[in-house]
């Protein structure tokens, strides 16, 4: 796995605190020696994903996803394990050796490079004299310098080739330029020309902090009045929110988000203290934005203009209730509470008619704007509303029925239990059906709704021997224990679970590393989730010495009992062969049974039969 020395990764792994770097992806709480939050990785309402700081690595006990924090960012961000490498190495100041990486690799770095370029380019001509009209429509708009340079905004100048022009100093080519969704193909002739000209743009990042697109705002009437970047390999728009790289402490600390829909309200939100903003990139909200939001908190507040807010909220709340895989059933605990699915509350501020939070804030001020907050009602509450009124005004007990049916399905759609409780007590209020009746038909359609949850690929299929975990997690904390037992240690024979097999082969390569510098080493994803396990679980103090004086003994026995099967096989041959017994061997069988029964004695055991076996013979040779 590892293209580089294990001195640069492990300087890297010891600069990186990977208690901040998952942090900035999953709300975590302190748990003993560890910390605790909701695994990014799988759907779970009960917090099983555990991070080390001292060792620098990560378990989920739920899914078995482990690893340190180049395997986290690999999986997070979706990097290979050099993208990863190199992205960590500059977080923390590590200069890292020239390298030639894949094609595939060289072509994201190159695009991260000129997108870098290409901000750079924007910010320099914001700034500059002929930046003057777009620094005056910030003025206008009521944006502070200090946040338009805090969120990185710049200026497409007019013209066809101005960043085009700078690019070919930088050497950059034409191709990468569109690649980038920088520049477009020339219709009938060759070349390209700039995609953004004369225009305010909006740097859109991910969660690294790294440009991967622009939106760019039009000064006057010109159409359209938004041209955003187009999707690349960098930059999928359903699956980002502008400014979350920003907005994420403020998100984290307050556990709530708010979601506009502009780039300048969310500049403006940002400006009144809001900093738990963020803002949809030219579409609606999606599922995986929202995924995103649950790993930070578990609220998120929506903005519509009073006019429209009904429709467009329920319609909203009907795009977002879909049944998933993961969807769980509701549940009652021992204490007889709702437990709750872990899943992300939404409500619905309400602006007045004609406002939007860019003009409500600089029109009203942040206390108001905090008030419109407090009184925000549940998303799910229009769409309930929709599901009750009949869509051709009917009345009567048919229509009832019909609307009773339409509230239990939209409510088996809920994935947070406490919620669809409360909604279910306002449906059958309006209804004027009993609450109950209506709670169990959703929970009959819940369970008709929800689609079988496959198995994780990483979840260990059997249960490793107790004795041959011990084994590993001495070896692996405790450098005396490698030097007496790893030369006695035969995988194939000793090691019947493959992940302690593939570990123990690495410790043998390195035995004089820390065992989280072995993540690097280990090819597959289930051995790095079993040595993940191993180190992230807090484990009572043990005897070294003693525990390596049993293993040393009990390794000795297994020794011996190999020796003496091979004996014991090659008596069998030769009198296979010859029909004469093998007097040599059998006395050496016989010795090696003398001496294995001692050590069976030292260690509470008992002696097995060594005698040569035929086939069809009764009983079953014991394995150690």
């Amino acid at each position: 796995m590892a293209s580089y020395s294990q001195a640069v990764l492990d300087e890297i792994r010891a600069a990186v605190d990977v208690v901040d770097l998952v942090s900035r992806f999953v709300n975590l709480r302190k748990a003993g020696q560890n910390w605790k939050g909701l695994c990014p990785f799988h759907m779970e309402k009960t917090p099983s994903f555990m991070v080390n700081p001292k060792k620098g690595i990560f378990h989920c006990f739920g899914c078995g996803v482990g690893g340190d924090a180049f395997g986290f960012l690999m999986r997070q961000d979706k990097l290979s394990f050099p993208e990863a490498v190199r992205a960590l190495a500059k977080q923390a100041g590590v200069a890292l050796p020239e390298e030639r990486g894949s094609a595939g690799e060289r072509g994201r770095e190159e695009l991260l490079r000129t997108m870098e370029l290409a901000w750079r380019f924007y910010v320099d001509k914001l700034w500059k004299p002929e930046g003057e009209q777009a620094r005056q429509y910030l003025a206008q708009r009521g944006i502070d310098p200090e946040v338009a340079r805090r969120f990185g905004l710049g200026l497409a100048p007019e013209g066809w080739e101005g960043l085009q022009s700078f690019m070919r100093s930088e050497k950059v080519t034409d191709d990468a330029l569109v690649a980038a969704g920088l520049a477009i193909p020339r219709e009938g002739r060759a070349g390209v020309y700039d995609r953004f000209r004369g225009r305010l743009l909006f740097a859109i990042r991910d969660l690294q902090g790294r440009v991967v697109a622009f939106g760019g705002r039009a000064f006057g009437d010109e159409q359209p009045k938004y041209l955003n970047s187009p999707e690349t390999s960098l930059y999928v728009k359903g699956n980002l929110l502008y400014a979350a790289d920003l907005a994420r402490p403020a998100i984290q600390a307050k556990n709530r988000a708010l979601l506009v829909e502009g780039y300048v309200d969310c500049l403006m939100a940002h400006q009144h203290g809001f900093t738990e903003t963020v803002a949809a990139l030219g579409t609606a909200f999606t599922p995986a934005q929202l995924g995103l939001l649950k790993r930070y908190c578990d609220d998120a507040i929506l903005f519509f203009d009073a006019d429209a807010a009904g429709s467009r909220a329920a319609e909203r709340a009907e795009e977002l209730l879909e049944p998933t895989g993961s969807s769980m059933a509701w549940a009652v605990n021992r204490t007889g509470a709702l437990e709750s699915s872990g899943a992300l509350r939404l409500r619905v501020a309400l602006l007045p008619a004609g406002h939007d939070p860019d003009t409500f804030l600089r029109t009203s001020g942040a206390a108001a704007f905090e008030e419109r907050i407090g009184a925000a009602r549940s998303l799910l509450s229009y769409a309930l509303d929709r599901a009750i009124a009949d869509p051709e005004g009917a009345t009567g007990p048919r229509a009832r029925t019909s609307a009773f049916a339409r509230a239990a399905l939209m409510l088996a759609k809920v994935g947070d239990a406490q919620e669809a409780a409360q909604l279910s007590r306002e449906a059958a209020q309006k209804l004027g059906v009993d609450a109950t009746q209506l709670w169990i038909e959703a929970q009959r359609l819940q369970t008709a709704l929800r689609r079988p949850v496959t198995t994780h690929p990483s979840t260990p299929a059997t249960t490793p021997p107790s004795v041959e975990r011990d084994l590993v997690v001495l070896l692996l904390n405790s450098t005396e224990a490698r030097e007496v037992l790893l030369p006695m240690v035969v995988e194939a024979e000793d090691l019947a679970h493959a992940p302690f097999r593939t570990i123990v082969a690495a410790l043998r390569l390195r035995p004089s590393v820390p065992a989280e510098s072995l993540m690097t080493d280990l090819a597959t994803d289930e051995a790095r989730g079993v040595l993940a396990a191993l180190l992230v679980e807090e484990r009572a103090e043990v005897d070294v010495r003693v525990s390596i004086e049993q293993f040393r003994r009990r390794l000795e026995r297994s020794q011996r009992l190999r020796r003496a099967r091979e004996v014991s096989q090659s008596i069998a041959d030769v009198q296979a062969k010859t029909g004469a017994a093998a007097p040599p061997l059998h006395e050496e069988l016989r010795m090696l049974h003398q001496e294995t029964a001692v050590v069976y004695e030292i260690t509470g055991g008992v002696a097995q039969s060594l005698e040569p076996r035929t086939p069809g013979s009764e009983g079953a040779e014991t394995h150690e």
